[in-house]
């Protein structure tokens, strides 16, 4: 198993610049993962960076997606459907009590 370390160094831009360039600067930014420290005076005051994505599945995936994912043993998913249970008999009684309280 390999490590990477990306070392994602940031190119200083001031905020002037960056406002003249906003159209440019967002382009680099998508296409090739650049990213900007914008700079107002002598303070770096934001940084301008790709968004992280997440790994999505078309919702036509999702029952392939539950049939091959994990599962939980037999005893696991027993104590799991007490805890939802159980949560959803003191979320009653919190609403009961809630509720007689505006009465």
């Amino acid at each position: 198993m390999q490590l990477f370390l990306r070392i994602n160094m940031a190119q200083i831009i001031r905020a002037t610049e960056f406002v003249r360039s906003f159209s440019d600067i967002m382009n680099r930014v998508y296409y090739k993962g650049e990213s900007f420290d914008v700079q107002k005076g002598n303070h770096i005051v934001a940084r301008i960076t790709p968004a992280e994505t997440k790994p999505s599945i078309a919702v036509r995936d999702l029952e392939e997606a539950f049939k091959n994912g994990p599962h939980l043993d037999p005893e696991d998913a027993d104590q799991f459907m007490k805890d939802i249970e159980e949560i959803r008999r003191s979320t009653r009684q919190d609403i009961k009590k809630l509720v007689e309280r505006w009465d």
